[in-house]
């Protein structure tokens, strides 16, 4: 049995997934949220609130493995720079804890979850429902990516590659 913690980085919204892939190769959704960060506070308390939450987070749910979507630059710099950041922060927390993050780029999640690897975010999102048979109830975009990054690595990534 397999537990794996997916990560859309993100330092005002950071979304998590935690998914199960049973031996017949089941992935079930266990739990999804968003991390947000109060605004009001500076980036070095945003930063720690964030590597807080995500250790409550693996505490409770025991994750075996852990995966994190790649930066994507955007253009705008500053908020690329500042996720960049935030990525730092998860992969330190996650190699804190022994769970060694493997990323995935956003052509490697579309192609994993909706066979095109130029898909739209409509189209892994309403894949992603789809497969995980999520209901109708509302997620955020970020929770909604960090479950294709889980999906992405529970198709692709054998457990027996992680050491």
């Amino acid at each position: 049995m397999r537990r794996i913690l997916s990560i859309d980085p993100g330092y005002d919204r950071c979304g998590i997934a935690v998914l199960q892939k049973n031996e017949k190769g089941d992935i079930t959704l266990l739990f999804s949220t968003c991390i947000t960060t109060n605004r009001k506070d500076t980036f070095s308390l945003r930063l720690l609130a964030l590597r807080n939450e995500l250790v409550n987070i693996v505490n409770e749910w025991q994750p075996t493995e852990s995966c994190i979507e790649k930066l994507f630059f955007a253009k705008n710099t500053k908020t690329a720079l500042m996720v960049a950041e935030v990525c730092g922060v998860i992969r330190v927390t996650l190699e804190e804890l022994t769970l060694h993050p493997i990323e995935y780029a956003p052509s490697e999640i579309k192609l994993a979850v909706t066979g095109y690897g130029n898909a739209d975010k409509q189209a892994v999102a309403y894949m992603t429902k789809k497969l995980l048979e999520i209901g109708e109830g509302k997620k955020l975009d970020d929770e909604l990516d960090a479950i294709a990054v889980g999906v992405t690595h529970a198709f692709t990534y054998s457990f027996k590659d992680l050491h």
